[in-house]
């Protein structure tokens, strides 16, 4: 007697539209396996748009940097030392350039 399904399952939970976060479970045989995807494209027009919007502007009060997608925010946002958390803000936007909102932050 085979225990278990014969066939393989996929279930979709769609994206939250928090995160931005899709979540699927796939079934395979006695195999549960949890995929996660992240479709960045709204956050890199989201940074294209702030760096046209700045572009040409000087340092002051007020600069938008960039934009950290909540998937990433999450984990940023747990750090309790401020300044290690400034580090990790700085890290994320040398990882991800692309993110970045005002050029000239990543020349300091």
């Amino acid at each position: 007697m085979q225990n278990g399904y014969s066939e393989n399952v996929t279930i979709d939970e769609g994206v939250n539209p928090t995160t931005g976060i899709r979540t699927q479970f796939h079934f395979e045989g006695d195999s549960l396996i949890t995929q996660k995807t992240f479709d960045a494209e709204p956050h890199l027009e989201h940074a294209r748009q702030m760096r046209q919007a700045q572009d040409g502007q000087r340092w002051g009060e007020g600069k938008l940097v960039g934009h950290i997608p909540a998937a990433f925010y999450a984990k940023i946002c747990v750090i309790r030392d401020p300044e290690a958390r400034r580090a990790a803000v700085r890290e994320f936007f040398q990882q991800n350039p692309a993110f970045v909102g005002y050029t000239p932050y990543l020349k300091r």
